[in-house]
């Protein structure tokens, strides 16, 4: 009679996987139900924390990056390298209407205002895989080289109104939390709903600088305030604030060289007033300035001011930009995205191969830059072909995620776990 062969190490991961594909399912929609906005992860750090302690992690930080982030490191049976992977878990003030049975219905404050919050752009999911790619580690401890660092990142949609402090990953780099042990290398997945149906487990990757960096800006605006029945006894911070808004089109539109520099300039908030027949003493603006080319960020800050200051001053008011936060675009290393792309291969559907794309979007794991070379790739979520339903882009009240691609993302992240450290033991006997 025949004997069958012993599992291999990657048939193991993928039977792993498998087995925990339905709990992570669960652990995702419970996020999802739950969710909590940037700094405020209070519920799912705390989960988060718990299940590393009981996976018998090595060392297990909780309250990191001035809030609520988490990082667990697991040290493996064999010597070898330090790999680090992040999960980001913020949610966003966005009211949701997907009609999903665990669609959330909860609120928090923002800003010194209550406003419904969502997961709307997927970091639920990106928990819930960590959690999942945290277990299956624990349980192939002997068979992994070197150390396992697992990120789970607060704010990484920006810190809150008010809050003192960068991004979560900023923060986490600026507070030393990658000095001992330091990752030789960043692994990092981002879910991507592009609308398009039967995208479920597709992969995109990029060598090199992609995305663009984006600069956020805060317009506070001072005028006069008075009686709205006596206009020109006052000057509007309003109405300056609305050709602010105008204007400050004209940037991407007319300074830039469309060939070289992809730009946007968005405003999402634009406050002021507190009664109808009141015009205000003063009026703020916050919003985002991306650019492709980050030689050019110091210039269009510089246009964005004039713009301000000047529509300001000619209406008799005042406008100063406050420049809050920076993020760098993602700058894919391209000699460990041509090594660990074999891991990604193994990991993507038979039916959708890898894509390699130009860039992709923005995310604060660009700071991890800094530390070592990082890779950032996608993963898709689209609906399927025979679903009825529809799904928003990122940051929409539709927004829904297809939980069938989030095997994939869980086999590539194990994959590149485990790879990274065999090929690291090559290349050192070589």
């Amino acid at each position: 009679m025949s004997q069958s062969l012993p599992e291999t190490l990657t048939e193991r991961l993928d039977r792993r996987a498998d087995e925990i594909f339905e709990r992570m399912v669960a652990w995702r929609r419970d996020f999802h139900a739950n969710p909590e906005l940037g700094n405020q992860e209070v519920r799912t750090a705390g989960i988060v924390a718990d299940h590393l302690e009981r996976l018998g992690f090595d060392e297990v930080r909780r309250n990191l990056a001035g809030s609520t982030g988490v990082i667990g490191i697991l040290k493996g049976g064999l010597p070898g390298p330090c790999v680090a992977l992040r999960a980001d878990m913020d949610a966003l003030p966005v009211a949701e209407a997907t009609g999903l049975d665990f669609a959330s219905v909860k609120t928090g404050v923002w800003g010194g205002e209550t406003v419904p919050i969502m997961h709307a752009c997927g970091h639920d999911a990106h928990t819930a895989v960590q959690m999942a790619v945290a277990e299956i580690l624990a349980a192939e401890r002997d068979a992994l080289r070197g150390s396992v660092m697992l990120v789970f990142q607060p704010a990484e949609e920006g810190p809150a109104p008010d809050w003192q402090g960068l991004s979560g990953a900023a923060r986490l780099v600026a507070d030393g939390e990658f000095d001992d042990p330091r990752p030789d290398a960043f692994f990092c997945f981002h879910v991507l709903q592009d609308e398009r149906p039967g995208t479920a487990g597709e992969i995109r990757v990029h060598e090199g600088d992609g995305t663009y960096a984006m600069n956020l800006m805060r317009i506070r605006i001072k005028g006069r305030g008075g009686h709205g029945a006596f206009p020109w006894r006052t000057v509007d911070p309003l109405l300056i604030g609305a050709q602010i808004l105008t204007a400050l089109q004209a940037i991407p539109a007319k300074n830039v060289n469309v060939n070289e520099n992809d730009v946007t300039l968005s405003i999402g908030i634009f406050k002021g007033g507190t009664k109808f027949n009141v015009i205000p003493e003063t009026a703020e603006m916050e919003g985002a300035l991306r650019f492709t080319d980050p030689t050019t960020g110091a210039y269009l800050e510089s246009r964005v001011e004039a713009v301000c200051r000047g529509i300001a001053e000619a209406a008799g008011g005042h406008a100063e930009v406050d420049w809050y936060m920076r993020v760098p675009l993602v700058r894919n290393d391209p000699a460990l995205v041509r090594r660990m792309r074999p891991s990604l291969d193994r990991a993507a559907p038979v039916d959708k191969p890898v894509i390699e794309v130009e860039n992709c979007f923005l995310d604060d794991v660009s700071n991890f830059s800094a530390i070592a070379p990082l890779m950032f790739f996608t993963v898709g979520v689209g609906l399927d072909e025979a679903d009825a339903a529809r799904s928003g882009f990122h940051h929409e009240p539709t927004f829904r995620v297809n939980e069938a691609g989030l095997k994939t993302a869980l086999k590539a992240m194990l994959n590149l776990t485990f790879d990274y450290a065999e090929a690291s033991l090559k290349n050192d006997v070589g």
